[in-house]
């Protein structure tokens, strides 16, 4: 089981997700996501309809808000609660059904689901690893260098860093690549297009 964490909002864990599923999906692979709290739902909720049309079954999030706001501020927001016990004995159902599954966060790492209750800690408690997407632009080098360093304090395995590239945002995004893989001891892998996917996917999901 893997985590698909972001380093921040938008930084394109869904396209990674789903490029991820497509390729293996058609190379034979059992493989599938599932989009454990998706909010900004109105009214469908867009990150579960893409992995759902890619898996050709219908996936709901487990927990789903209007409101494009953390998980925990949703539900005071629109008055509805979360049951982390629910979260986690869905994710493991889930995971039975397939060779290999991707459960997308919302946001980063330590994004609160419930109270003080974190995504790093639904990770550390259901033993999941973690894929981190990071958006190649100006300040991408402190957000990723926390983000790992968090889960390697915790005690938690990084698959790897996927750099999303969408073009150059900034001066910045023509040597982010080169610097996280000098500063960091886990793989990065540069993404800018689906087809690059095939370059990293097997280091990921080793036969």
């Amino acid at each position: 089981m893997i985590l698909v964490t972001g380093t921040d909002t938008g930084v394109g864990k869904t396209f990674v997700t789903v490029s991820i599923l497509k390729y293996m999906r058609n190379i034979g692979r059992n493989i599938c996501a599932l989009k454990i709290v998706e909010t900004g739902c109105r009214p469908i909720c867009e990150d579960a309809r893409k992995i759902s049309a890619v898996c050709k079954e219908s996936i709901d999030p487990i927990y789903s808000f209007k409101t494009p706001v953390a998980p925990s501020v949703a539900t005071e927001i629109e008055n509805k609660e979360i049951s982390i016990e629910k979260i986690k004995e869905r994710i493991l159902s889930f995971s039975k059904n397939y060779e290999e599954t991707l459960f997308e966060g919302a946001g980063g790492l330590l994004v609160p689901i419930k109270g003080k209750y974190t995504f790093l800690d639904l990770t550390k408690e259901l033993n999941m690893e973690v894929l981190v997407v990071a958006l190649n632009k100006l300040g991408v080098i402190n957000h990723t260098l926390l983000t790992v360093k968090v889960c390697q304090l915790e005690g938690v395995n990084v698959k790897g860093v996927i750099l999303n590239h969408r073009g150059d945002v900034d001066e910045s995004s023509r040597t982010n690549y080169k610097t996280l893989k000098d500063l960091l001891n886990v793989p990065v892998y540069f993404f800018s297009k689906p087809e690059d996917v095939k370059t990293f996917v097997h280091l990921i999901f080793p036969e």
